[in-house]
């Protein structure tokens, strides 16, 4: 057993987290379906979910939709594995793109590289990938009808294919490299989809996706596992494993027992904090790795339902709920307190020295948040009801906190399909939430906290679970912005206004880890789920079956 660990800084607008990986296994560890002779293996992946909501990049909002999202399909430019501080490199564009002025607007011209492929779907044949499947992607991407991230492209006016392989982005008003680029990434809107099968497929493509991606879907069994195939023609080469199984696997004891078992190559360890990373620990032939930066989970409010309308109320519920628990649970391996809506551990984010210099810190009081709440006009207290994914501890938690004032947490326990679609009802009075890595604040400011994203009578429905819009005019006047100093202030003003109105608690930022046997690499970086960059080289992944130790 070995303990792998990798310090990653967080710095530009192309910024990602990877984690350098290690080759090495013992004989009794899993060989991820390769055999003693080095055949491409295919590698199985024990995934802590029930399930996923959809393989379509617009639509994937679980960690794992995300992750899938990534092996399928590609970006016109790519982050760059393994750098955290580097520039964006060219995906399918041939070459990182420059801003224009084209008749008084700021114009975007994308040279496409050949030998794109867009590999068959169950309706459709295999084709060369052109302008029109890029301008079909962004479109798409851009409609709030078709896209949970139509937020993010508020600033686009017209996407045109210029020819074959040239596409034009129109922009409403200039925007910096740093706002732009990031539309057109291997990441969420900007994954680019094959035009034909989306078409075919309609509402379907979710579940029969088709993309230029290293890997191609194969098959989807709800609620057990799902399974893609190498894509050969890859056009940054062929991927050196077979293929990879996905399970579904949400009892924590089943899952480790495969693990160590020989049933999967990697696995999300137990929930269990500390402790479950300790037993992979004590494994001869698996290791943990430890990756940086997962994302920030919080406490999120309804602004516009029930009780915690009144922003009185969600600073007093604020005040009543301890970080340090949340922290406990998770394991101090792989989650730090944090202040901040947007902390200084991510790209453009605000430090925590700031938010507690401005008071917002909302650090823990029982006796402050129950004269809060009484002065608010519940001296008893009220009675609410949370959707919960089950055997979710930090609900469990946020129960025990909520007593202590009076408030009466009823959890009602589903699945994640389940709890996806209860959020997305915009009724949810109280939501523990992670918003995961993202390469600029102005994304989960939009997606998250701006009115028109609102996932209840929003314009552009994205991730406002909550319904908050008081921020909505700095959030605005953050994006129209080019200038990078005007801009990172506009942000802590955002952030500021974020916690004053008591929208959210910021808990704490998560440091992914898992389980694998020795032998298991991506070629270079060790991936952390839904975060930029790191399941990109996926195409890499393999399963070294004669090492013989970590």
């Amino acid at each position: 057993m070995k303990v792998f660990r990798v310090q990653a800084r967080v710095a530009g607008p192309a910024a990602l987290v990877a984690v350098l990986a290690a080759t090495g296994c013992s004989a009794d560890a899993g060989s991820g379906g390769g055999s003693a002779t080095n055949e491409r293996p295919t590698i199985r992946w024990g995934v802590a979910t029930e399930g996923i909501t959809s393989m379509d990049p617009v639509r994937a909002v679980q960690p794992v939709d995300r992750t899938l999202s990534m092996m399928l399909f590609d970006g016109l430019v790519r982050y760059q594995p393994g750098n955290s501080t580097a520039p964006f490199e060219p995906g399918i564009a041939k070459e990182i793109p420059q801003a224009a002025t084209q008749d008084g607007k700021q114009v975007w011209t994308i040279a496409l590289r050949t030998g794109v492929k867009c590999p068959a779907g169950q309706k459709t044949p295999a084709y060369d990938l052109t302008s029109d499947d890029v301008v079909f992607s962004l479109k798409r991407a851009a409609n709030p009808d078709t896209s949970t991230f139509a937020s993010v492209f508020t600033a686009y006016d017209k996407v045109e294919a210029v020819d074959p392989g040239t596409v034009k982005v129109t922009m409403k008003h200039p925007v910096s490299p740093a706002a732009f680029l990031p539309t057109i990434s291997n990441w969420q809107g900007g994954l680019v989809v094959c035009k034909k099968a989306a078409e075919a497929e309609g509402q379907d493509f979710g579940k029969h996706p088709v993309g230029p991606g290293p890997f191609k879907f194969e098959s989807w069994t709800p609620g057990q596992r799902i399974k893609l195939l190498a894509n050969d023609d890859y056009y940054l080469g062929k991927p050196l494993s077979a293929g990879w199984d996905i399970r579904f696997m949400a009892d924590d004891t089943a899952r480790q027992a495969a693990l160590f078992g020989g049933d999967l190559d990697v696995a999300a360890p137990t929930a269990t904090g500390d402790k479950g990373l300790e037993v992979i620990d004590s494994r001869q032939g698996f290791k943990v790795v430890e990756a940086p930066l997962f994302g920030t989970w919080y406490l999120l409010f309804n602004t516009k339902v029930g009780p915690t309308a009144k922003p009185e109320v969600r600073r007093a519920l604020a005040y009543a709920v301890n970080r340090a628990d949340y922290v406990a649970s998770a394991g101090q391996r792989t989650a730090k307190p944090t202040l901040s809506v947007w902390g200084a551990q991510l790209p453009g984010g605000i430090p925590d020295e700031h938010v507690q210099q401005a008071g917002l810190a909302y650090d823990f009081d029982v006796a402050k948040a129950r004269q809060m709440l009484a002065a608010a006009g519940y001296p008893n207290g009220f009675d609410v009801t949370v959707t919960a994914p089950s055997n979710a501890t930090s609900f469990q938690i946020l129960q025990a906190q909520m007593k202590e004032i009076g408030v009466n947490v009823k959890i009602k326990n589903v699945d994640v399909p389940t709890w996806q679609t209860a959020i997305m009802t915009g009724q949810e009075p109280l939501m523990l939430s992670l918003i995961s890595y993202r390469p600029t604040p102005q994304i989960p400011f939009t997606d998250f906290f701006y009115g028109p994203s609102a996932v209840r009578g929003g314009k552009h429905p994205a991730q406002n679970f909550g319904g908050y819009d008081g921020a909505d005019a700095l959030i605005e006047k953050a994006s129209e912005t080019s200038d990078s100093k005007e801009q990172a202030q506009l942000w802590q003003e955002i952030n500021d206004k974020i916690l004053q109105d008591a929208a959210a608690k910021p808990l704490y930022v998560s440091y992914q880890a898992y389980g694998a046997v020795c032998g298991f690499t991506m070629g270079g970086a060790e991936p952390t789920v839904a975060i930029p960059g790191n399941w990109q080289p996926s195409y890499k992944a393999t399963i070294d079956s004669q090492a013989k130790d970590c």
